[in-house]
């Protein structure tokens, strides 16, 4: 399996810029499944999390109301803290290292592009992030929850916002991390020498740069089969689109009614 070398902190943290998790995805992807350097197209991130990387699946509800959509496990643990809705109360379970735990909602219907970029997510903590909750299993927990702590994992709110957010040197790991989770799902969803493909092949229309931007994320989208946000987060990270033009889903709706009102 195709491993890196990475610059890491002294706590096993990465340190990784976007052009480097572009090089780490691509090399991943082509690895895994070398077609999909030849040809856009999407990638199966089931297989690559399972096959791959040798990771665990499992579904539980994270919490009573959907704020975290998936967690890695580093080290066997009984310890997984998961909700019930049949109690109506929180409760731990057990689970092996190297699992990652989707929330059931993302099963749900029209969930399907934020499985798959939680999917990505976990797998690039799986990925990048072993050794820094290998480096002192005793000082590392997740987030706190109701004062208590617990083993080794990783519990994310996975949001697509934070690809396109300003680092700040205030982050913590913790927040670096997730970034770079976030950066290499979008890495192996959208490998960049892909995307270029797409992009330098798209035709230009006569209706206007919006259009155009318009047009090019929503193809993305379709090609990879990724979300309209997250392909566009793409594209502007790789200079297609600029970074100050705002693309909202409800314009794209608007404008596929305009096209559709007007047939």
């Amino acid at each position: 399996m195709y491993r890196p070398d990475i610059i890491r902190k002294k706590s096993g943290a990465p340190v990784l810029s976007k052009k480097e998790i572009d090089t780490i995805g691509e090399n991943i992807v082509g690895d895994f499944m070398p077609e999909a350097l030849k040809s856009p197209q999407e990638i199966d991130i089931d297989l690559l999390a399972q096959d791959y990387l040798g990771m665990e699946q499992d579904f539980q509800y994270l919490s009573h109301c959907g704020v975290y959509l998936g967690m890695t496990v580093f080290n066997d643990t009984d310890k997984v803290p998961v909700y019930d809705p049949s109690t109506n109360r929180a409760e731990y379970i057990s689970a092996k290292a190297h699992t990652v735990i989707i929330d059931r909602t993302l099963l749900e219907n029209n969930q399907e592009h934020r499985y798959r970029f939680t999917m990505g997510h976990e797998a690039g903590h799986e990925f990048l992030h072993k050794e820094y909750f290998a480096y002192d299993p005793d000082q590392l927990t997740i987030w706190d929850l109701n004062g208590m702590s617990h083993p080794a994992m990783v519990q994310c709110r996975v949001d697509t916002k934070k690809l396109d957010c300003a680092q700040n040197t205030t982050w913590t790991d913790r927040d670096w991390m997730e970034w770079q989770a976030n950066a290499l799902s979008s890495a192996m969803l959208m490998p960049a020498s892909m995307v270029r493909m797409v992009a330098d092949n798209f035709a230009r229309t006569d209706l206007g740069h919006d259009f155009y931007y318009y047009a090019l994320a929503d193809r993305v989208a379709s090609v990879f089969n990724v979300s309209f946000e997250a392909a566009g987060y793409r594209l502007k990270n790789l200079g297609y689109i600029p970074r100050e033009f705002v693309l909202s889903t409800d314009v794209l709706n608007a404008i596929y009614c305009g096209f559709v009102c007007n047939y």
